[in-house]
């Protein structure tokens, strides 16, 4: 099964949810969605459609070290992820990162501390400059998927499920263009998992979608 979809809702809610199988609930990242507007999301829906959500900022805003304010966004997150029935936690990293060996340990100590009591599988999107070995072992024998971005990795092999992450060729506000649309269907051709998550994360994601869809499809 191969779902593509975007981070947030690049349309009101409502359209979106006619027209694709997935989201990456952005919300959650900077604050916590009213109960309503979880359940009216829920509610609209169609069957078989499939959640994930972002984890809060402060999670990994110390350079993936404890806060108290870390602590406390997650308590607060993790009831929206329940009332989602969320396939995924979706954990991202800040971009000027450095790899480095006390970077490493602090993100795996992270990682095992979230995955004992989260209530769905964590995707980490390492930093951007991280090479994908890196955050391989990071993540080694633990309940983690290592997002990928398909014009930067190859394609996942031999997986429950596979999670790509694209933010955009040269930042947010890109495009993608016809060349790298296809260079992503190819990757996702090639990926050997169950169930291929595909997310567009850029300001033209819900335009971008479309059009990676309608080669997919």
């Amino acid at each position: 099964m191969r779902v593509i979809g975007c981070s947030g809702f690049p349309v009101p809610a409502t359209k979106y949810l006619r027209e694709f199988n997935l989201v990456e609930v952005s919300d959650t990242a900077i604050g916590v969605p009213g109960p309503a507007l979880v359940r009216r999301w829920r509610r609209e829906a169609p069957d078989g459609f499939v959640f994930t959500a972002l984890a809060p900022r402060e999670m990994t805003a110390t350079a993936f070290e404890p806060s108290a304010e870390g602590e406390a966004a997650w308590a607060t997150f993790l009831p929206i992820v329940r009332d989602l029935a969320a396939t995924a936690i979706v954990l991202t990293s800040p971009a000027e990162l450095a790899v480095s060996k006390k970077a490493r340990a602090s993100a795996r100590t992270m990682l095992e501390r979230l995955t004992a009591d989260a209530p769905a599988p964590i995707v980490w999107e390492a930093p951007p400059e991280w090479p994908l070995k890196e955050a391989e072992a990071a993540a080694k024998d633990l309940p983690v998927i290592v997002a990928r971005d398909p014009l930067k990795h190859p394609p996942v092999q031999k997986a429950a499920v596979a999670y790509y992450r694209l933010p955009g060729p040269a930042g947010f506000k890109s495009r993608y263009e016809d060349a790298s649309i296809d260079a992503i269907a190819q990757c996702l051709r090639e990926t050997h998992a169950e169930t291929v998550l595909c997310v567009m994360a850029n300001q033209d994601m819900y335009s971008d979608a479309k059009r990676l869809r309608a080669i997919i499809e």
